[in-house]
């Protein structure tokens, strides 16, 4: 019994050495291709990695992987038997993506002791020229701008700054350029008053922040008026974050500033349902030397509301807002933020917040 146990295991131990020695085996002619540089107009471009079975069974192509959704694979779906060769398609799509690139390719075939190979392409797509569309992809009648919207981002209340918005004529004749509705914190002129058809200008805008009198994210509009039949009014936004300028400030005028402190800056609800009225109290102290001035309270909704019946605060004194949140047409999480602009130089800007979840 004990031999007819041994010799069956040898047998099988033959048939599993044999079965393994009959397996198929991957060999490429080459595991990366540089596609050098390339125009983004081709859109795609393709690449056949080759191989032969150099196994002595049949190879099989399991899977093809690739890193990227940027490229897609084709390859052999038939056993390849020991000596013939195949290929595995790789294309690479170059829309959008102006760029150098390097993508891998795994490849998984049924040869247990090496199951994977990795395969590389590489190279640098060159952008395509911009048409007009391209570069003023905004249009207001016949007139192509880059934007409609001209941002100053932060900005300090003592600063003056200057910047431009470059136009394109898309009309078949010249267009008048001027100006209308310009706020007194703004200078704006173009740099020509007549625009000639298929040519191009640019709006000057200056923007003096300390006639503005206000704070935080604000917003203008500047009416551009025109002689185009398509539409001859157009509308510039522009927009600046500001902030007060405590620069000046000696450190003795620091230490006797205004410090606006509150109790907690965020308020959960918890679980609610769609409809119901959100009322909480945002308490806070000035606990500086100096007279503490809230200069803004701005909602990020016009679905939460705030009350702040006094804005200046004396040194010791408390005060609160009143926020209310309506949740009515709303559903899941929400996050409301409300934003306090003080004349507090370490807490120049504080964001309250009201969240919860509604169900």
């Amino acid at each position: 019994m004990k031999l007819i146990k041994n010799s069956l295991a040898i047998i099988f131990l033959f048939i599993s050495t044999f079965s393994f020695a009959q397996v198929g085996q991957v060999t490429f002619k080459e595991t990366t291709h540089d596609f050098g540089k390339i125009k983004e107009e081709l859109k795609k471009v393709s690449y056949d990695f080759e191989f032969t079975n150099t196994g002595k069974g049949d190879l099989k192509i399991l899977k093809v992987k690739t890193s990227c959704g940027c490229t897609a694979s084709q390859y052999t779906k038939t056993p390849i038997k020991p000596g013939k060769s195949g290929n595995i398609k790789v294309t690479y799509t170059t829309t959008n993506r102006p760029s150098t690139f390097r993508k891998s390719i795994t490849v998984t075939v049924n040869n247990p002791d090496q199951p994977h190979t990795v395969l590389f392409i590489k190279g640098f797509v060159i952008p395509k020229e911009k048409g007009i569309t391209g570069i003023y992809p905004t249009a207001i009648g016949n007139l192509k701008l880059v934007s409609n919207h001209l941002a100053f981002n932060k900005m300090l209340t003592s600063e003056t700054r200057t910047d431009s918005m470059k136009i394109y004529n898309a009309w078949g004749h010249p267009m008048d350029i001027s100006f209308e509705q310009i706020p007194p914190h703004l200078k704006v002129k173009c740099s020509t008053s007549k625009l000639d058809e298929n040519a191009s200008a640019y709006i000057i805008v200056t923007y003096d922040a300390s006639k503005k009198n206000d704070f935080g994210l604000v917003y203008d509009r500047i009416a551009i008026r025109t002689n185009d039949n398509t539409q001859p009014m157009k509308i510039l936004n522009v927009s600046a974050r500001i902030s007060q300028d405590f620069s000046g400030m000696s450190e003795r005028e620091l230490k006797k500033a205004p410090k606006i402190s509150f109790l907690n800056t965020t308020y959960d609800f918890g679980t609610v349902k769609p409809g119901t009225i959100v009322k909480y109290s945002f308490d806070f102290t000035n606990e500086g030397k100096k007279t503490l001035n809230i200069l803004k309270v701005k909602t990020s909704c016009g679905c939460t509301t705030t009350k702040l019946d006094v804005k200046t605060y004396k040194k010791g004194a408390a005060g609160k807002i009143d926020a209310v949140f309506n949740t009515r047409g709303r559903k899941g999480r929400q996050h409301k933020t409300i934003t306090i602009i003080t004349n507090d130089p370490k807490n120049p800007q504080i964001t309250l917040t009201v969240k919860g979840e509604l169900k």
